[in-house]
């Protein structure tokens, strides 16, 4: 059984929605001032209103279900029956808010109040009344639909990679390589010319603007301009390249993709005051060309990778920030909440960042098209326990884990040279202690001298 998180992400609460369907006992032909209707219109009603429709309503219908109309739930959604009217111990409804369940909780997040909870108990108990049977205007098919388990499965990039064949193309004469062809086929296919060819003053501005995100001055575009070698453009695209400005230019998208902030937003917010060391550490790893199966093993397990030097060492450490920049609510009471919160923040990020699709969808199901299933998340959830992330998690705040870089040269040197120092003081501090100590406690044993010498015995 995978561990008991103890909040499963939205998409639970979204399957146990989906599933409710009415069996049992026939509708109830209310009147609007019937007990049973004023009950739903009173408890049930704002209770779907405030914690249910906005996922389930008229803008959204996940898991195919809309609740802001009886027939919608009647319909129900794409996994089958979950509410038997008048039947508590047959409908998973109840069964999920009750929470009785680690592994099938709705809501998600935080749990129904007990008052919720039996108001919604007493409903399906009474029979599950709703009065609300006229279909919203906006409602044109409650459930989604989409292509099919098998259509996903062809969806192009969980093909396997295949060598395309070259296009023929009509016109050869803007196809300088083998892309182009490829851009020449598509223009062919939709009637479409290419465009004139961009002269080399706009062809030197559209290089800088790409690689750098800054303008060229008029004396760079002269010097491209007159630039009698035939592989000018070469040279001056090698130029920009090398240029500590196109690391600033490339590397910002990175940080997006590892959404870099210089706080943790949510809950209390702390400042990450360290984190223009990662982005510095981005910025570098564009500039030096760092291989990308290089730049992932850094970010991921860059404490534990070996290393020649402390510069190395340093490098890496700071790499691991990728996995403590997510925004995290530090002020959460509950302490295991939040180690797992954690977790699957760290999980969605490296699948949106590395694998360019979502993980955490498979904390509560397996993925429909793609192989992703709940296994292993849960494997990927017993690796990023093991690691430690955060601590003081008994206090008020949890804070990230501080880890000091290494120093080099002078620094390291000084440093040393300062730990040696106090390493040879410690013997005489810890002498002065003990003799204050024992001083502190005479003087508070010793009687008062201005007391009369028969009051002092």
């Amino acid at each position: 059984m995978p561990p008991p998180f103890k909040d499963p992400i939205p998409h639970l609460c979204i399957w146990v929605l989906s599933v409710m369907t009415l069996m049992g006992a026939p509708a109830l032909a209310l009147d609007s001032n019937s007990p049973e209707n004023l009950f739903f219109e009173s408890r049930i009603r704002p209770l779907f209103e405030e914690r249910c429709v906005e996922c389930h309503g008229p803008e959204k219908q996940k898991g195919g279900l809309r609740l802001d109309y009886r027939g919608g739930w009647e319909m129900g959604g794409e996994s089958g029956p979950a509410l038997v009217a008048g039947d508590l111990a047959k409908s998973r409804m109840i069964h999920a808010v009750r929470y009785g369940d680690a592994d099938f909780q709705m809501p998600p997040k935080n749990k129904l109040s007990a008052k919720a909870i039996a108001d919604l108990e007493e409903w399906v108990a009474m029979g599950a009344p709703d009065p609300r049977t006229a279909q919203p205007k906006s409602h044109a098919n409650t459930k989604q639909t989409g292509m099919s388990i098998e259509e996903g499965r062809q969806f192009w990039s969980f093909r396997p990679i295949e060598k395309p064949k070259i296009p023929d193309i009509e016109d050869n004469s803007s196809a300088k390589n083998k892309i182009d062809r490829f851009i020449r086929a598509k223009q062919e296919e939709q009637g479409l010319k290419p465009s004139q060819s961009a002269s080399k003053s706009d062809l030197g501005r559209r290089a800088y603007f790409s690689l750098i995100g800054l303008p060229p001055t008029p004396e760079q575009i002269d010097d491209f301009v007159s630039d009698p070698r035939p592989d000018a453009f070469a040279h001056l695209v090698d130029g920009l390249l090398d240029s500590p400005h196109f690391g600033e230019r490339w590397g910002r998208h990175w940080l997006d993709v590892a959404r870099f902030a210089e706080s943790s937003g949510g809950g209390r917010t702390l400042l990450f005051k360290d984190a223009w060391r990662y982005r510095d550490y981005v910025i570098g790893s564009f500039n030096a060309d760092t291989p990308f199966d290089q730049f992932i093993r850094e970010q991921l397990a860059g404490d534990l990778l070996p290393y020649d030097s402390p510069a190395q060492q340093s490098r890496q450490l700071t790499a691991t920030a990728f996995l403590a920049l997510g925004p995290t609510n530090y002020e959460q009471q509950d302490k295991q909440l939040l180690r797992y919160d954690v977790i699957d923040e760290q999980i969605d990020t490296v699948g949106k960042a590395f694998l360019g699709m979502t993980l955490g969808c498979a904390r509560c199901h397996d993925h429909k098209f793609d192989p992703v299933p709940t296994s292993d998340y849960y494997a990927l959830a017993g690796i990023f326990k093991s690691t430690r992330t955060l601590f003081n998690y008994t206090d008020n705040v949890a804070r990230w884990v501080d880890t000091p870089l290494p120093l080099e040269g002078a620094a390291a040197a000084s440093l040393a040279e300062t730990l040696a120092k106090n390493a040879a003081l410690k013997p005489r501090l810890d002498l002065k202690k003990s003799k204050l100590k024992v001083l502190s406690q005479l003087s508070v044993e010793a009687p008062d001298p201005g007391l009369p010498k028969q009051a002092r015995q």
